[in-house]
């Protein structure tokens, strides 16, 4: 089967398919690194002095926690700079939170803790701080203050300094030989760098900044992505695949369940949500359902469609479908009901486990696995002698055939608009770019 550019569907080793698929898109991706993305300058500074307020109250608020006879020894190891010089502790110091958290107010006490990799002292990392969440009110204001300084020190502050000056009318910058850009007011531009070729599934990625992990569950992470702006005189138009990844699994496995929700129109992590938490479609589709049934029911498909363990996925939920969006991590999760949930899952859609079984096998057999475009993945992991290490790679086997043609699709489409789109509107006067 052959898609556009002469791209083929091979379904084993094809460096040569590989090649050409890779090359493909070079032509846009060049002219998004030239062209920049359109920032609003003044509106991360807002944010960023927004950002300040709030972080300098929830320093107050984490502070206050501190017993009164230990507040010399906090201050005397702060080394905080001249505007917090009333705090007694450090709050951006990992090792005094941790001091604070686990030996002054005793906190997770009794509970098997995760160390620092050091091993001196109990970690106080995000998905340990999630666990911890209903523990203790200061738990969440750390977490709180830890996202606002994070979104001030990797956006509002770098991204405006790290912004280009592209000048009203004709833009030598960012012009083409066969295509001269008109800018209708000065604007500012981000220019990332865009790697093609890093990951071992063909994802591309950025950096310098990264661009590709602008946060959005947070209401301060909506704001940050609404200082990315188009040109005067211009409009953003965005579009995206949907449910790419299940689509694949769907077809690899021949998983009639999920592939008869695609057919009928419906929602694979909406159908999911309903049959695990028994609850009917309009309360899994209302706001409160959305955060409370579809966003786990969500993570939960990718976990175990990709082989996480029933511990892996109670730290993804943890961390990722209730701690991201903010909201208290239910009562009636926990690890056991991962587990059980695990078994049903799988029960659900009983194709997907032998199908992972069968790319274990490739892993295993010939220390490869490919997907349907070609490209392969070595997995020499599996032949460790260590039972985690192996348990790794296993899931680098299972995850492959199904994130690697989602960036290959991705690929075609990045090429494919540039020259049926992009190129067209270009000829008829019109400025268009990706």
């Amino acid at each position: 089967m052959s898609l556009y550019g002469g791209i083929n569907i091979v379904g084993a080793p094809d460096l040569e398919n590989v090649r050409r698929l890779d090359l493909l898109p070079m032509k846009a991706i060049a002219e998004m690194q030239r062209f920049g993305f359109p920032i609003d300058k003044e509106h991360f500074r807002a944010l960023s002095e927004r950002l300040a307020e709030e972080m300098k109250e929830l320093r107050y608020q984490i502070c206050s926690f501190i017993p009164v006879e230990k507040l010399d020894e906090f201050i005397e190891r702060s080394n905080l700079e001249a505007d917090d010089e009333y705090l007694p502790m450090n709050v951006d110091s990992r090792v005094q939170i941790a001091n604070l958290l686990f030996d002054i107010l005793g906190i997770g006490r009794g509970k098997q803790l995760k160390r620092t990799k050091s091993g001196d002292q109990v970690s106080t990392g995000k998905r340990q701080m999630e666990q911890l969440r209903r523990e203790h009110e200061i738990v969440p204001l750390i977490l709180q203050y830890r996202e606002y300084a994070k979104l001030k020190g990797t956006y509002c502050d770098p991204l405006p300094e790290q912004a280009v000056l592209h000048p009203a009318g004709l833009c030598e910058r960012c012009s083409l030989d066969d295509f001269a850009v008109v800018h209708d007011e000065p604007t500012l531009c981000v220019h990332t760098t865009i790697l093609h070729t890093r990951t071992s599934t063909g994802r591309l990625s950025s950096k310098a900044p990264n661009l590709q992990n602008l946060p959005i569950r947070s209401d301060y992470g909506q704001q940050v992505r609404a200082g990315f702006v188009a040109p005067a005189g211009m409009e953003l138009f965005g579009a995206d695949f949907s449910q790419l990844q299940l689509r694949f699994l769907a077809h690899s496995a021949n998983e009639e369940r999920i592939i008869g929700i695609f057919e009928r129109g419906e929602d694979p992590h909406t159908m999911t949500a309903m049959w695990t938490f028994e609850k009917a479609k309009e309360e899994v589709e209302s706001k409160e359902g959305k955060l409370m049934y579809r966003a786990p029911s969500k993570n939960v498909n990718f976990a175990l469609a990709f082989g996480e363990t029933p511990r892996g996925l109670y730290d993804q939920l943890v961390s990722d479908s209730y701690g991201k969006a903010g909201i208290e991590v239910p009562e009636w999760l926990t690890l056991e009901w991962c587990e059980g949930f695990f078994a049903k899952w799988h029960e659900l859609y009983p194709s997907v486990g032998p199908y992972m079984e069968k790319q274990y096998y490739r892993a295993r057999r010939y220390g490869v696995v490919w997907d349907m475009f070609g490209r392969v993945r070595r997995v020499p992991e599996v032949r460790s002698v260590h039972k985690r290490v192996v348990a790794a790679g296993l899931r680098q086997a299972g995850n492959h055939p199904i994130q690697a043609p989602d960036s290959g699709v991705m690929r075609l489409a990045l090429a494919e608009v540039q020259a049926e789109v992009v190129e067209k509107v270009r000829a008829e006067g019109i400025r268009c770019w990706l």
